[in-house]
């Protein structure tokens, strides 16, 4: 597979800017990835773990070339395992965003992404909570000195994630509300909150402050916009309406027979109005 520069410009028109996944291109390179979606139009790009990627200084001096942003990257935490709601993995969790800030500085990115880790059980949730609160204040200032900004992921519980803590917006934006600093935020993913507690446009909208960055994907079967029951348009213009001014990630699975040309066109026209 080569770079295909005849591609038509589907970005041209967005309103938002939309990050395509670079796995959707699995047979080019990493830079020859960000020459492709430039092709179509798209200014920016995520892969949670670009941040172990070798070629990283080169990618970052593509992006510069064409004007491409890296999303996040992997930040620190786990899903089901051990993480930051527990006092005693503070110290691994420090070390974890500090590495994931100089791979992040490396590729061109100023996000991360966190995980909590899972629900302990022996705990009571608001003890957990004040467990992320004292981790997001041990780690804000490195990030703020680095001009990097560390999200932690809410994630649904009932179809993928069962045992992850974090589950809902309010206690999300509580935690971000305590913590207090620019560089510390949550990632609102249309997909799993969607599973999680619905009403998706309404809560952007009231928590828009404490929102660092999006993921997003169909419901049910977390594929491309139009294959659930989600109105992607109104999603993205409500996004737009908040004054949110940075990416917006794709983070889904194409369904069989949507080629990589075919998902850049749909999230497009998602996202042009």
């Amino acid at each position: 597979m080569a770079v295909d520069l005849t591609v038509k410009n589907y970005g041209a028109g967005m309103k938002l800017r939309i990050a395509a996944q670079s796995s959707w291109f699995p047979g080019l390179s990493n830079v020859e990835m960000v020459e492709q979606i430039a092709a179509y139009g798209y200014s920016a790009f995520e892969n949670l773990d670009a941040g172990k990627w070798e070629d990283k200084a080169a990618v970052r001096a593509k992006c510069i070339e064409l004007g491409v942003k890296p999303g996040c990257i992997s930040g620190g935490g786990t899903i089901n395992g051990d993480g930051p709601v527990n006092l005693g993995y503070h110290e691994q969790f420090e070390q974890e965003v500090r590495q994931a800030i100089v791979n992040a500085k490396a590729l061109g990115s100023a996000c991360l992404v966190a995980l909590t880790g899972a629900n302990r059980e022996r705990i009571c949730f608001e003890r957990q909570m004040d467990n992320l609160v004292i981790a997001g204040m041990r780690v804000a200032p490195m990030l703020e000195d680095a001009g990097v900004t560390l999200n932690f992921e809410l994630l649904n519980t009932l179809v993928s994630h069962p045992g992850y803590f974090l589950v809902y917006s309010e206690h999300g934006a509580e935690m971000i509300d305590r913590i207090d600093s620019p560089n510390v935020k949550m990632l609102f993913d249309v997909y799993h909150q969607q599973i999680s507690e619905g009403n998706v446009i309404n809560n952007i909208k009231k928590y828009i402050k404490q929102i660092g960055h999006f993921h997003f994907a169909d419901n049910p079967g977390r594929n491309q916009p139009g294959t659930g029951e989600l109105n992607f348009k109104n999603i993205f213009k409500a996004i737009a309406e908040s004054g949110y001014e940075g990416l917006v990630s794709a983070e889904l699975s194409m369904t069989k027979g949507c080629s990589s040309d075919d998902v850049m066109r749909i999230i497009a026209e998602c996202a042009t109005w």
